[in-house]
């Protein structure tokens, strides 16, 4: 079993024997069902192969509902162990632990299977462990790939690069001929074609499934299936531009967490099972900081490739009687000739028919206050609209013309230490050009701090802000900042420097 810090072993469901405790899921006898388990994912998390002493707030309910998602995505194309998931793992449950709702959002009943000890690892793109092998000579687990890749390429056909399973201490990499002539081709087959219906589907939603690894048994998918914690993945457009400065984008994984733990050195350390490393990792306080920002991380995922906050999903397709989350929205227009063409949006109130598109906005919003602020006519009100904003979850901020008051306002929101998301919208001027402008003032800024709709686009329009309301109360977001720049009062300069 891992060893975990004293304090943080996760629910523990009563009446149940312990069959095992993973770094992050344990695993739970069903004594009237020898054949089946139940699984229980925690809000652990492990980096380095070290358990960390925290919880990453709704981490297990995330990877729980991300099976889910992808097992009923993958349908009858491949077998896959699970049995029950949400409300229906009461049926196998004891009296005692039924209808609990926190347990339905994290466990899942299982078939029980003898796992094949392999890591059945699939990556796109050359990245994380494969990097030094093939820079020292070209070949990642007996895969030989061209000269001149680096961090980051996308490879020309997606490789198998199995890992050993180990119980204790590091896996390692092992070839892909040698787990054929053990298991036969199937496996890496499977991994394959796994990985390209999940590549293909998340591309679709403006997301690169990097690499991940599959568990399994005899032709069976099993343990997790394309989460967070086992797969990496990028946004396509971020690696595009990262890319062009030979960088990488940020992931959407555990790597906000592996980036602090580089800070105190865990990456430093090289077996987790000496007693003397693993009371260093348990003896640290990993900032709360990092917790909630990894929470926002894993949200964020789950949203854009499932199409639904995580509570929707669990109330929608798992079947768990919980209340949806209220979101507080603060609309802020450059003008009232804007409101006058959008007044009537907000006369519907919670009379809209259910049916009605922006139903949904109404249903999900806890406030909406609107705000008439221009960024030119009234600088300071709108500065001092930022710094005593509270209490408010999103902004919707619409303008006309040069439309720069959602840019500004995310100027302001940050000078003052506001992490609220701001999502643009451009409003209709005179002419094309007007309606251009509108749009690239709120694309084109640097480092695009202002949230844009899911083709990377500013919200447009009547039809555009309806839409962006709707986004604020059903979509996710991740805190965005301004590209720092420093100011330069009082240049000296001689023409010979330009020449």
């Amino acid at each position: 079993m891992a060893v975990i810090p004293n304090g943080f072993e996760g629910q523990m469901p009563k009446g149940l024997e312990l069959l095992n405790m993973g770094k992050v899921r344990n695993t739970f006898v069903l004594p009237d069902h020898p054949d089946k388990l139940l699984m229980v994912a925690t809000d652990r998390i492990s980096i380095y192969d070290f358990v960390l002493p925290a919880f990453v707030g709704q981490k297990g309910a995330i990877l729980t509902a991300m099976n889910v998602f992808w097992r009923q995505f993958y349908g009858d194309q491949f077998r896959h162990d699970l049995v029950a998931h949400g409300a229906a793992i009461d049926e196998f449950l004891p009296e005692a632990l039924r209808r609990n709702r926190e347990l339905q959002a994290v466990a899942t009943v299982i078939q029980k299977y003898g796992m094949i000890p392999v890591e059945a690892i699939v990556r796109g793109y050359l990245t994380g462990s494969s990097v030094k092998p093939y820079l020292s000579n070209g070949v990642v687990c007996g895969h030989r790939l061209p000269p001149g890749l680096h961090d980051g390429y996308e490879l020309p056909y997606p490789l198998f690069t199995p890992t050993t399973k180990a119980s204790v201490g590091h896996d390692e990499h092992i070839s892909a001929d040698s787990v054929a002539q053990e298991y036969g081709v199937w496996l890496e087959r499977l991994a394959l074609q796994a990985y390209m219906m999940a590549r293909q589907y998340a591309i679709g939603r403006g997301i690169i499934l990097v690499d991940t690894k599959f568990e399994m048994a005899k032709s069976i998918l099993a343990d997790e299936l394309l989460t967070p914690d086992s797969s990496r993945y990028w946004g396509h457009q971020a690696w595009v531009e990262a890319q062009k400065n030979g960088e990488l984008p940020p992931s959407f994984d555990k790597q906000y967490v592996r980036e602090w733990g580089k800070t105190v050195g865990i990456d430093k350390l090289t077996d987790p099972d000496d007693p003397n490393q693993i009371a260093t990792v348990h003896g640290l306080t990993v900032p709360q900081d990092v917790l909630d920002m990894t929470t926002k991380i894993y949200r964020y995922i789950f949203w854009r490739l499932v199409g639904q906050k995580l509570e929707h999903f669990q109330k929608d397709v798992m079947g768990i009687d919980r209340e949806m989350p209220k979101v507080n929205v603060d609309i802020v227009l450059g003008s009232q000739s804007d409101f006058t063409k959008l007044v009537d949006l907000f006369n519907y109130g919670d009379h809209i028919a259910s049916w009605h598109p922006f139903a949904a906005f109404f249903k999900n919003v806890k406030s909406h206050r609107i705000h008439i602020i221009s960024c030119h006519r009234n600088p300071d009100e709108l500065r001092q609209y930022a710094e005593s904003l509270s209490d408010v979850d999103v902004i919707v901020a619409g303008a006309g013309l040069a439309a720069q008051l959602p840019g500004v306002l995310k100027a302001w929101l940050d000078h003052y230490g506001k992490s609220v998301p701001v999502i643009g919208v451009g409003f209709p001027g005179p002419n094309e050009e007007a309606n251009t402008a509108a749009c690239l003032s709120i694309e084109q800024l640097p480092g695009q701090p202002v949230e844009l709709n899911g083709e990377g686009k500013a919200y447009f329009g009547k039809e555009g802000f309806k839409a962006a309301l709707i986004q604020a109360v059903l979509g996710e977001f991740l805190p965005k900042k301004n590209v720092p720049k420093p100011a330069e009062l009082n240049v000296l300069f001689s023409l010979e420097q330009f020449s």
